[in-house]
């Protein structure tokens, strides 16, 4: 049974913090599961929810056209650890504030997910949920819906991001812009790839507002346009869409999953059976 996707109160962010795993790691690390030709580094990916017009969102990014791995592929905020960096919570703040300008005193973290493996960048990525309020702390205790910081706030590092997306949670409820896929092909997997043209807001101008294209209002594709190749890990199948999938899909799924805001797709039956 999923749950209506309410506006982000103090209220809820406590639910969906007792949802989480708490966001304190062990040290050292776990021991890897994975045999890579090298011993795997560690990344953090922040998970930012916001509000924005009074409607629970998450930010995400699309990744620049020139980078080694993944470019144009939709993904959150994040990268690999710095040895400066105190924590992975502050490598999740650090390159968030980096790839999108996003003020870490302005994020409320609420928890985390289980790591999973990055197959292009051979990494562990450890993903951190957090608030984005629009103001440092303290952070309100009111019962209203809590404010986020605007859209206009938030710029692209060119070198690394080619667009934003703020996406509506409420998409997670829309049949229509799900398609059930495997994660790595493992029929025991199941989750949603989810269709984000609509919300994509490129850095250059135009007639349109931010506020009007966070509404998902824009009628271009954004960076969908023509056939796009999806990726090995989801068959090598050709979209005309840009969509959220492969690690960052199923990241988004496994939040979704525990804040109760969907259920899973069946799992996949084997040939054989």
């Amino acid at each position: 049974m999923t749950t209506t996707i309410e506006p982000f109160c103090t209220s809820i962010l406590r639910t969906l913090r007792r949802s989480l795993i708490p966001p304190t790691l062990p040290r050292p690390l776990p021991a890897h599961n994975v045999s890579f030709t090298k011993t795997p580094s560690e990344s953090a990916v922040l998970i930012p929810l916001m509000n924005l017009n009074g409607k629970p969102h998450v930010l995400m990014e699309v990744r620049g056209r020139g980078l080694r791995v993944h470019a144009g592929e939709v993904s959150f905020p994040g990268g690999k650890a710095d040895p400066t960096d105190e924590s992975l919570i502050q490598t999740a703040l650090r390159e968030a504030q980096e790839e999108l300008a996003l003020p870490p005193n302005h994020i409320e973290i609420l928890g985390m997910l289980d790591p999973e493996y990055s197959l292009g960048n051979k990494t562990r990525v450890w993903p951190f949920v957090g608030f984005i309020h629009s103001d440092p702390p303290p952070f309100p205790s009111i019962p209203q819906t809590l404010p986020s910081l605007p859209i206009s706030s938030f710029v692209p590092n060119e070198d690394e991001v080619s667009s934003i997306i703020p996406l509506p949670l409420s998409v997670l409820q829309c049949p229509e812009k799900l398609k059930t896929h495997y994660f790595r092909l493992d029929l025991n997997k199941p989750y949603y790839r989810i269709q984000c043209s609509d919300y994509v807001i490129p850095p250059s101008s135009s007639s349109r507002s931010s506020t009007d294209k966070a509404e998902g209002l824009g009628e271009g594709q954004g960076e969908g346009e023509g056939k796009r190749k999806v990726g090995l890990e989801e068959n090598g199948e050709l979209s005309d869409q840009l969509e959220i999938w492969g690690l960052s899909g199923w990241i988004l799924n496994k939040l979704a999953e525990r804040a109760g805001w969907i259920k899973m797709p069946p799992k996949g039956i084997s040939p054989e059976d």
